[in-house]
């Protein structure tokens, strides 16, 4: 007991004097080299992306600009098939995004509920499918039979309705919106519908945010539903499937140098390829995080104890 009375004593005592102890150095410490370890991935893609050929050819670390070239942009940029997949990604990603989150608003909000007879029921039933699912055959068999195969909407009507986050809605609308605010609007001639879109929505604008950024990101890096429902199409590839060909396909590779060639480039590097790809696909995202940010950091801390 009297160690540790004194130990307590010493490191209250350097605190007091600097400021800091060993244990908010080493906090500090591991903190920056994690952040580090976490950083220097997307460092290592942007520096390599715009590396120029001759400093590929010397190799080593790369660890800062040793020039600056946007040849690889230019090349992958410059392919029929990457532009096309970056629309069809976004187009993707759009409607994704915003039929998900009516879909699975207007659904969570009508099984919040929960005094309506039936509600409890389809709750049950959307909840069960979280746990348990028909399989890769029968889902493939129901999309032929709805005439969804090697159809763009294919990749778009299946992820309407998001169990995950029909949940977390669920909750918001149960919990977290006033009920006096419904019966007002209620009580002042609104419908339903109305109360809904123009009450309850404006309210819920945080978490809306928050969830349609998951849901943006899940659909703008899907290729699963390419790759299972469409492969047959080449001109509905999604950019997702592209970033995946050109770290895993030597012909895609190939068909994007050989067009550099003819572009009248030298032969690129393949990493140097694939390193501006990868960068493409992370910059849509991170555009459009600053814009939703406010929202995002209230949404992410619905549900937490607040006194």
């Amino acid at each position: 007991m009297k160690r540790s009375s004194s130990g307590t004593a010493a490191r209250r005592s350097m605190y007091t004097r600097f400021g800091f102890n060993f244990y908010d150095i080493f906090i500090a410490i591991f903190c920056i080299g994690f952040g580090i370890i976490c950083f220097y991935p997307l460092w290592y893609c942007v520096v390599a992306s715009v590396m120029p050929y001759e400093e590929y050819v010397k190799g080593g670390m790369m660890l800062w600009f040793k020039g600056f070239d946007l040849q690889y942009y230019i090349q992958i940029f410059g392919t029929r098939a990457y532009v096309n997949s970056l629309w069809i990604s976004v187009a993707k990603t759009v409607l994704g995004t915003v039929l998900s989150l009516l879909v699975t608003s207007t659904m969570a909000y009508a099984v919040s509920k929960s005094h309506i007879k039936g509600m409890k029921f389809i709750n049950l039933l959307v909840v069960f499918n979280l746990f348990f699912a028909g399989g890769l055959i029968p889902t493939y068999m129901l999309y032929r039979d709805l005439n969804l195969i090697g159809r763009f909407l294919v990749m778009v009507i299946p992820g309407a309705l998001n169990i995950t986050y029909f949940i977390i809605m669920r909750n918001y609308f149960s919990f977290s919106v006033p009920k006096e605010l419904e019966e007002a609007a209620l009580l002042d001639g609104c419908s339903e519908f109305t109360s809904f879109f123009r009450v309850v929505m404006p309210l819920s604008r945080s978490m809306m945010a928050a969830v349609g950024l998951f849901i943006a990101v899940i659909h703008w890096n899907d290729y699963y539903s390419y790759m299972m429902y469409i492969s047959n199409k080449p001109e509905l590839q999604p950019f997702a499937w592209i970033l995946r060909r050109m770290l895993t396909d030597k012909s895609m590779m190939n068909q994007i140098r050989n067009g550099a060639v003819n572009m009248g480039f030298d032969l690129p590097p393949p990493m140097g390829l694939r390193m501006a790809t990868i960068i493409c696909a992370v910059i849509p995202i991170v555009v459009v995080y600053p814009f939703i940010q406010p929202f995002f950091t209230s949404g992410m801390t619905l549900g937490a104890v607040k006194e």
